[in-house]
């Protein structure tokens, strides 16, 4: 029997349907308890000691446990007390079933009873909500290069085709129900044992077909290309730190989904590859028989897709202009060592390196601060100014290596855009994140030119 249902004495001062100032609360374990069901320490089935709540959901309370006989973090979620609360077997198997394909969801370790009430113990996935990876972000002034988003889009892709081959959909791929790990997995929160949202801000399907009432959310024959919309909405709001479509109140939100264009992703991200801007425009189409077949299919291009951005990577170019025979071989290994396609070439001093910054234009440029000290021609600023004056060098990175530089020199230095890297101590690691720093920068990609 439900606590709503029982009969409970009434507190001095108060009567049925009254006010008072003192009201009756409801049972732990009880989905409207303030009281979480289980208290911190607390040892369910002789194995797990709970450490602390994590959530509440519509089907349990959802805690931290320490799993004692494997000795690591898991997730404990217990059903509601509430007559008719759901079981949590077919979330469990939903789970394992979609674990069996792929990382994304969490897996499950088994399903038991405590006091009577049951409950499902599983992985404790330590990661953030893509919503709160993107608020940071957005704090921070940063934004995704277009390297990170082929990664982050490719794993949701992945992640959603998992889902879809196991026989399940997501039902809502907005970023507050996506769990993303330090490398990259993605675990929806519909297969997340209450770690992250099942239903995102908005609380509605957004895709046109379901808004117009052309297709049922409920029909298993529209929600692969309900999925795949969603999709799209995601891309756009990694890329742009925002949705596709935004409006003051609901029904403006899905208004617009049904009519307004998306944006044009290839016009705001000059960056990202042209093919990926069309793809996402597609899983955007209002029809959804114009939208991809499946997700796999989706998968298989953006792979594509990254793997032609990556081979159109340039080789890095770097010139080591200094006079000390073994710091040119130590930077030379350095370099050669931080990235696949760097070529290395050497410089004794500024009239060398002149000749060979117009005839090679090098991406990266290492001079040692204290060139020219000993020998006559051109010194570490010179040479900086000589390169910042020639067009063809105009995106080269300018690094000046050492302890040899003046504050004042150095301020000059970074007026001119160049880096004054002193310690010398820590050349390789310094060396070998410049190197990866120029490789990752991405090549503008050409505005298409339409024909007809």
């Amino acid at each position: 029997m439900s606590w709503k249902g029982q009969r409970f004495p009434l507190q001095p001062g108060t009567s049925p349907g009254s006010t008072g100032s003192r009201t009756f609360q409801a049972p732990a374990g009880f989905r409207d308890s303030p009281e979480p069901p289980l208290a911190p320490g607390e040892v369910v089935s002789s194995m797990y000691t709970v450490r602390h709540e994590l959530a509440r959901g519509d089907s349990g309370g959802v805690f931290e446990v320490w799993d004692m006989l494997l000795e690591r973090a898991a997730v404990l979620k217990l059903a509601w007390r509430d007559p008719g609360a759901p079981s949590l077997v077919p979330e469990a198997r939903r789970c394992a079933a979609v674990a069996a394909h792929g990382t994304a969801a969490a897996a499950v370790f088994g399903v038991g009873n405590h006091r009577g009430t049951e409950y499902v113990a599983g992985e404790r996935v330590a990661g953030v909500t893509l919503r709160e990876h993107l608020d940071a972000a957005a704090a921070a002034g940063a934004r995704a290069s277009a390297a990170e988003l082929l990664g982050r889009f490719l794993a949701a892709a992945r992640a959603l085709a998992s889902v879809h081959q196991a026989g399940y959909a997501v039902g809502e791929l907005a970023p507050e129900t996506l769990l993303v790990t330090a490398d990259e997995r993605v675990v929806f929160g519909r297969f997340a044992l209450g770690q992250a949202p099942v239903v995102g801000s908005a609380a509605v399907c957004l895709a046109p077909e379901v808004v117009t009432g052309a297709r049922s959310a409920a029909d298993p024959a529209a929600v692969a290309a309900i999925d795949l919309y969603g999709l799209g909405c995601l891309a756009i709001e990694l890329a742009l730190g925002q949705p596709p479509f935004l409006g003051e109140t609901p029904k403006a939100l899905v208004f617009a989904h049904v009519h307004q264009r998306p944006p044009a992703l290839a016009e705001l991200r000059t960056d990202l590859p042209v093919e990926l801007a069309d793809l996402v425009g597609e899983l955007l189409a209002k029809d959804p028989a114009a939208r991809p077949t499946d997700a796999a299919a989706v998968v298989a291009q953006l792979e594509i897709i990254r793997e032609r951005a990556t081979a159109a990577q340039r080789s890095v170019r770097v010139l080591v202009v200094d006079d000390d025979g073994e710091r040119v071989r130590q930077l030379w290994s350095a370099v050669r060592r931080a990235h696949a396609r760097s070529q290395v070439d050497a410089a004794r001093d500024g009239r060398e390196a002149a000749a060979k910054l117009t005839r090679d234009r090098p991406d990266l440029i290492l001079i040692d601060a204290t060139l020219g000290a000993m020998s006559p021609g051109m010194n570490a600023l010179e040479l900086v100014m000589y390169a910042r004056g020639l067009e063809e060098l105009r995106d080269a990175m300018l690094v000046v290596t050492g302890d040899g530089m003046g504050d004042r020199d150095g301020e000059m230095l970074s007026q001119l855009g160049a880096r004054l890297a002193g310690d010398r101590g820590r050349v390789v690691e310094v060396v070998t994140r410049l190197v990866r720093e120029v490789a990752a920068a991405p090549r503008l990609t050409a505005r298409r030119t339409l024909v007809g």
